[in-house]
């Protein structure tokens, strides 16, 4: 099973992880050391954050909640949750150190949290520069197989699938175009089909993976929502 976990833990993901959940975190520990209290961090972020923000960090806090008033104890609530970014942090890197191939040289799954905060944020920013544009020309006649694919069932009717084929299109003329952080963001689930190697699973609850690794050759496990899984 642990390799079958593994697959998903992609150098890929590490960048998107770092790039949404751990900048985050940060942000929410600078917001909570301003603030008097971390129910009035907590507040802040409410207020016109992104969903998914604001469910990061209501999950961070659920969390810290667990040990008895650190919710009402600024120090401790700070020093809870610098621990728990580190400790993160340290476990995602450690899934993967030695296990998986960075194809694509993102940069932004090296960003270390060890220096300033501002160095963090530009080494997610996409101001650096990768090598993706190697797998596209590498994989050139896999996206065109996607392309081919898409127009039938089952593949048409998987709208995660079919929404980003447009940009692979694209891709095939020219592979720089997705070298974007929106464009790179828009194939992600693409970029990390192609670098699982055959032998692992794919565990997901992303419906796309069902088209990407079944046109490849590859296997996946689709896993149903939290809320149908609660149920």
């Amino acid at each position: 099973m642990r390799n079958h976990i593994h697959a998903f833990f992609r150098y890929y993901v590490l960048m998107e992880y770092k790039r949404s959940v751990l900048k985050t975190l940060i942000d929410l520990y600078f917001v909570a050391s301003e603030e008097n209290t971390p129910s009035d961090a907590l507040h802040y972020f409410s207020q016109g954050f992104k969903t998914r923000e604001t469910k990061i960090v209501l999950d961070a806090i659920a969390e810290l909640s667990k040990e008895p008033d650190v919710i009402n104890d600024k120090k401790r609530f700070l020093v809870k949750l610098e621990t728990l970014i580190l400790s993160a942090n340290q476990y995602f890197e450690d899934l993967i150190e030695g296990y998986v191939e960075n194809k694509t040289h993102c940069p932004h799954a090296k960003a270390s949290i060890k220096g300033s905060y501002d160095r963090f944020v530009e080494e997610i920013d996409c101001k650096k520069k990768c090598s993706v544009e190697g797998l596209w020309k590498k994989s050139k006649g896999l996206l065109k197989l996607f392309v081919e694919e898409g127009g039938k069932q089952p593949h048409s009717s998987n709208k995660g699938f079919t929404k980003s084929l447009p940009l692979i299109e694209s891709i095939i003329k020219d592979p720089k175009i997705a070298k974007t952080k929106t464009n790179c963001m828009n194939v992600g689930d693409f970029v990390i089909g192609l670098e699982m190697p055959k032998h692992l699973r794919m565990l997901t609850f992303d419906n796309a993976f069902k088209s990407i690794c079944s046109i490849i050759g590859k296997e996946s496990i689709i896993l149903p929502s939290l809320v149908a899984l609660r149920r």
